[in-house]
């Protein structure tokens, strides 16, 4: 039997976490023996909440750490890399997109599934959150703005440095690159020119693949298609800083006709504070909630016609797709991979070219007075079933060149 390792530093509910899970199912049910390694304890719950179905029995843990890290979440990807030069395994799977401090040198090829290149993390046009690491000096932001700055400077020193060094080790060594949209791919190439061997780009670049994430339940989904929808707008995802809720509280602002909704999920003392943060200056118009049960979201899916995507610089974006399945018409950030693939570059959806409120108001006018609706075949591209299918014939192909790089 085909011995398999995947590794991934945590569990949860994101994109990443679906292509975790799936590329987990899809191996398991081809047959072969995986193992997964994680630097996180194992959530049972949120895979089976993502798949539908209990994690087989005969999966096999390996974890990176025997400890259980609540901060500096940043590098939990960085300490994944254990067990990838040990044990006797036939090929490796990443399915996160850090660097890796490898153990010792590969012994079976790997692939690697990357959400975002990790060096770009650095880089103030493809991450412009970066800047909230900045050391800020006290002649512009006074003494107080130059001390609260400090703590997360020399947290994020440490992590610069590391991706700065390990990037060229890690796609030297990979056999596949697997990424999740059109605009992360035109990400990857840059990152190759810039911060990798601009040589060796080409021959790397025959070896990468667009792999779309799985869309969990995309039939259920589909089923919410059809039936009279309000003219309510509504935003989902995690209260992290650099969704840029923010904008949702302006845009609502601008159109008090319009009921907003904005609810999400909130881990962690950070996220928390966002979310009260958010939640205390929210106009009239909009409901704020954390943590919503699953029949909410399901109502909420079914009942508005238009979604809100805040995030520029969005990798692919789970939630929209989520909106577009179910028959809801978004309104996305054209400098994301959620324009370029999840709505095909503007056929399914209105876009905006800056994040600013009047814009977005525009766009948010235009989807629920004529809103668009994307045909079931697009949506089908990123069912589960066609995840698993690209997904094995990678790995597959890469256990047939049985290359290591």
């Amino acid at each position: 039997m085909t011995r398999v390792l995947i590794v991934h530093h945590r569990w949860g509910y994101g994109g990443g976490e679906a292509v975790f899970y799936y590329t987990i199912k899809a191996l398991h049910d081809a047959g072969y023996d995986v193992t997964i390694s994680t630097v996180d304890p194992p959530d049972l719950r949120s895979y089976s909440d993502i798949v539908g179905e209990p994690l087989p029995s005969s999966i096999k843990f390996a974890r990176a750490l025997n400890v259980n890290v609540g901060v500096f979440t940043i590098y939990k990807g960085l300490l994944s890399g254990k067990h990838i030069g040990r044990g006797p395994y036939d090929v490796v799977v990443v399915t996160h997109g850090y660097p890796l401090i490898f153990g010792g040198e590969l012994r079976a090829p790997m692939i690697y599934y990357m959400h975002f290149p990790p060096v770009l993390m650095l880089d103030r046009f493809w991450s412009p959150g970066v800047s909230r690491y900045d050391l800020r000096g006290p002649a512009s932001y006074g003494f107080a703005g130059f001390v609260k700055s400090v703590p997360l400077w020399l947290y994020f020193q440490p992590f610069k440095l590391a991706v700065s060094r390990f990037y060229k080790k890690l796609v030297r060594a990979v056999s596949r690159v697997l990424v999740n949209s059109t605009y992360i791919l035109g990400a990857f190439k840059y990152s190759l020119l810039k911060h990798a061997d601009p040589e060796m780009a080409g021959e790397l670049l025959s070896r990468t693949l667009i792999v779309h994430p799985p869309l969990p339940r995309a039939w259920e989904l589909l089923k919410l298609r059809g039936g009279r929808r309000l003219p309510c707008v509504a935003t989902i995802g995690r209260f992290s800083s650099e969704k840029r809720y923010d904008l949702v509280l302006e845009v609502a602002r601008m159109l008090p006709e319009y009921t907003f909704i904005l609810a999400g999920g909130v881990y962690g003392r950070a996220s928390k504070a966002y979310y009260e943060w958010i939640r205390s200056r929210a106009p009239g118009n909009i409901v704020v909630k954390a943590n919503i049960p699953a029949h909410v979201k399901i109502l909420i899916l079914s009942k508005c016609t238009a979604y809100l995507h805040t995030m520029t610089g969005e990798h692919f974006g789970i939630a929209p797709l989520e909106a577009l399945a179910s028959g809801m018409t978004p309104v996305v950030p054209k400098r994301s991979g959620t324009w370029t693939d999840v709505c095909d570059n503007g056929e399914y959806c209105y876009g905006y070219t800056k994040p600013e409120p009047e814009e977005i108001a525009e766009s948010i006018r235009r989807a629920l007075e004529k809103p668009l609706t994307a045909p079931t075949e697009h949506v089908e591209k990123f069912a589960p079933e066609r995840f698993a299918e690209r997904m094995l014939r990678v790995i597959g192909e890469t256990l047939e060149e049985g290359c290591i790089r």
